[in-house]
């Protein structure tokens, strides 16, 4: 009597550790109206719309198999709203902002352009 096949149990694979207290420059993007910060299924994601077009975006692409805490400061922003599994902030203005990523920690600097053109914060 043929014997059945033999089913063997799938192993999920553990979530990739970060290296510790390593900074990289992710990103640097300047005109930066607001900013969607989401998870699914096994990665984070960060997609920026610029001031006055929201149809165009620019998706950061962060590591896959790495769950990041992601911190958004240094931006003044009119509203945030929360829907899970995403977040979206509006910004005051235009920004630059800056994405870095620390270890287990993504994060979203940014500063406004000033009246001269330069920028501060």
């Amino acid at each position: 009597m043929p014997q059945a096949p033999r089913l063997m149990p799938l192993k999920r694979k553990a979530m990739k550790k970060p290296a510790a207290n390593e900074e990289e420059l992710i990103d640097r993007v300047k005109g930066v109206g607001g900013i969607i910060v989401g998870i699914s299924e096994n990665r984070n994601w960060i997609e920026l719309f610029y001031e006055g077009d929201l149809m165009h975006t620019k998706n950061i692409d962060l590591p896959l198999d790495v769950l990041f805490d992601v911190f958004v400061e240094e931006i003044p922003h009119k509203t945030t709203v929360y829907e899970y599994p995403r977040m979206m902030i509006y910004f005051d203005g235009p920004c630059t902002l800056e994405i870095y990523r620390e270890g287990s920690k993504v994060i979203v600097r940014g500063c406004q352009p000033d009246k001269d053109g330069g920028t501060k914060g």
